[in-house]
């Protein structure tokens, strides 16, 4: 995967975002959808490299016909423009309301002593999950802090308010150790299992029918713990309506010895439920670079 596939920053300058903050403290943010609409056809036009990993994903894994294509790659960007204000929107403090489709699985293993392990996507709105729901133990969140300080703050802020931990992203892999710690106590330990950075070990599965390269760290880390491990998605379903899937991948008990297996394993349960996930909401593939091995 290339260097330049995902550079981890949020568009707009700091002044951009923090007038969007202001602004959301006093309005509801569907007022603005429809300027998305528009705005997004200047940032499909500049933003080369996205909009053909996103063109590759409607024409190549999806099969659609090219003008069927071309009609979903624009939605598509509208529906990730209105993810990014609806972020901003619970940083502003607006809560969204939520359904719940295997929230069972998380209230079993909240309840228990054990902790365990959320893996997460790029797919939908996963952040404000963290932002609308506190969960009964404490749950350590891995985050890469490369992005703007607006963005940095107005996260950290976000989860502290709801009483979740960030454990930022070393370059030395010191993260590896706090993470641990964090499961050995007890607690919840959330991960994206979908994006790395150039140079990252990877493993290869099949994704939509095409082999794709996912970062090894976060599943030999959650297969060699032992410990239960969950996938998550936040979906957008309207303005301020979302829909929380909660997947088990395994209880902790993997049959192989071997962490690297036991990994694999881990990774293909999580590629069949994003499957699943992205047979209903399509749109919400939020990988604007070329996901797939080429």
């Amino acid at each position: 995967m290339s260097d330049k596939a995902w550079s981890g920053k949020t568009g707009g300058t700091g002044w951009m975002q923090r007038s969007l903050i202001r602004m959301f403290r006093f309005i509801n943010p569907a007022l603005l959808y429809p300027v998305v609409w528009v705005w997004v056809l200047g940032y499909i036009a500049a933003d080369s490299h996205g909009r053909k990993g996103i063109w590759h994903y409607w024409r190549q894994r999806l099969g659609y016909p090219p003008l069927r294509a071309t009609w979903n790659l624009y939605r598509n960007y509208v529906c990730f423009g209105k993810a990014i204000l609806d972020r901003f929107a619970a940083w502003a403090g607006r809560k969204v309301q939520i359904r719940y489709d295997g929230i069972e699985i998380l209230d079993t293993l909240s309840k228990g002593t054990d902790g365990f392990v959320v893996i997460s996507s790029h797919i939908g709105n996963q952040e404000l999950a963290g932002y609308n729901i506190r969960m009964p133990k404490p749950m350590y969140v891995l985050t890469y802090m490369g992005d703007t300080a607006t963005v940095n703050a107005q996260r950290e802020q976000a989860f502290a308010a709801m009483g979740l931990h960030i454990i930022p992203v070393e370059k030395d892999g010191s993260h590896i150790l706090d993470m641990h710690r964090a499961l050995q106590e007890g607690n919840i330990v959330s991960v994206h299992g979908d994006r790395m950075f150039y140079g990252a070990k990877t493993l290869q599965v099949p994704l939509l029918g095409e082999e794709a390269s996912f970062p090894e760290g976060c599943f030999k880390f959650a297969a060699a713990e032992r410990k239960p491990v969950v996938s998550v998605y936040m979906m957008r379903e309207r303005c301020d309506r979302y829909t929380l899937y909660a997947r088990l991948l395994s209880d902790g008990q993997f049959p192989d010895g071997n962490t690297k297996q036991n990994a694999m394993h881990l990774l293909e349960a999580y590629t069949r439920e994003i499957e699943q996930i992205l047979r209903k909401y399509p749109h919400q593939w939020f990988h604007f670079y070329e996901f797939w091995k080429q």
